[in-house]
């Protein structure tokens, strides 16, 4: 058996609206969330395990005096400074994952086997009043499988496949589109499902040749192909001790994914809106490129090691033309899919 304890902590500011505060306009306020949580890992042999984990988690919002700009009404002070808490929100969580993992990591970003993790999550609110969301379960059932195929020495080609499935009267929202780590991340403009039972979040990524948020929904899969050649470790038989150079790598890849709100037979092809800026205003709807059901890019990249970060450069086009329009250009931070 393997323990442990983890202890996770988030702030973020932003502007709150409550009506119960009889305000025109937003307050300045802050967002915590606490999470604690425990985990038991246990191994079957030296590749497969099951896991455990049990969490709690606090979310809470809090009115802040006035800081920001807003206009000097002398009620803001005094809500922010007396009121309690607001939107003050309690869950139990437990997530249970089944890991086949049969891996060898060569070098950095460069594997040789296969590995894959099938987990279910639910969530509970436990204190009353749900919020947004209305209700208290969340479920989601998930799967992301990786086979790195050995090419030629540290020449390999990566594959994965990994979805998500969230239910409940509670939903998570998944973005399609955008890679995992972006640095200066640009998302679509596309509405929202009108379902009244999102309540999180998440990314679904990758999927480059496309910016965040191409279309989103409570089920995602995405397929990624990658072709990894780290030029000078496969290339030349001498040490490099730059770090830059011996985890240089040049990269080939393809990407298909979809999003969806609903049902499985609610899948389809993701589509762009574009908004007309004329005296007339219409909305016109593209059908994404990709091939069936799912969007599709595919493109070029580069990795390596820069200032201690591995740091990854893509540029994807979309899969309806040949290297014609403007890439979609990513900097990401981090190493695999």
């Amino acid at each position: 058996f393997d323990y442990s304890l983890i202890y996770y902590r988030e702030t973020q500011t932003g502007n709150y609206t409550d009506p119960e505060l009889q305000s025109t306009y937003p307050y300045d306020a802050k967002a915590y969330t606490n999470l604690w949580q425990g985990v038991i890992k246990y191994p079957f042999d030296k590749v497969r395990s099951l896991r455990l984990s049990v969490g709690y988690r606090t979310d809470k919002v809090v009115i802040r005096p006035d800081i920001n700009g807003f206009p000097p009404v002398p009620p803001i002070d005094s809500v922010g400074l007396a009121s309690p808490p607001l939107d003050k929100q309690n869950y139990g969580l437990l997530h249970l994952e089944y890991v086949y993992d049969n891996t060898l990591l060569k070098a950095t970003d460069i594997w040789n086997g296969l590995r894959y993790k099938i987990y279910m999550d639910w969530n509970t609110q436990m204190n009353s009043g749900a919020g947004v969301g209305e209700g208290r379960y969340t479920y989601n059932f998930g799967f992301d499988a990786r086979h790195y195929l050995p090419i030629y020495r540290n020449f390999i080609w990566a594959l994965r496949v990994a979805g998500d499935f969230s239910w409940g009267t509670k939903k998570i929202v998944y973005y399609l589109g955008g890679t995992d780590g972006w640095l200066f991340p640009k998302a679509y403009n596309q509405p929202m499902p009108q379902d009244p039972t999102y309540a999180f979040q998440s990314l679904a990524v990758n999927l480059r040749g496309f910016d965040q948020n191409i279309t989103n929904g409570n089920n995602d899969v995405v397929i990624n192909s990658e072709l990894r050649l780290p030029v000078f470790t496969t290339l030349f038989n001498k040490p490099i001790n730059n770090a830059f150079l011996r985890n240089f790598q040049i990269v080939q890849f393809f990407d298909l994914g979809t999003a969806w709100n609903g049902r499985y037979n609610g899948i389809k092809r993701p589509e762009q809106t574009y908004q007309s800026d004329g005296p007339t205003s219409f909305t016109v709807l593209v059908k994404a490129g990709g091939i069936g059901p799912f969007a599709g890019g595919y493109g070029f990249g580069a990795r390596s090691t820069l200032l201690g970060y591995f740091l990854r450069f893509d540029a994807g086009w979309q899969m309806n033309t040949f290297f014609q329009n403007k890439p979609v250009l990513n900097v990401s931070m981090g190493v695999d899919f």
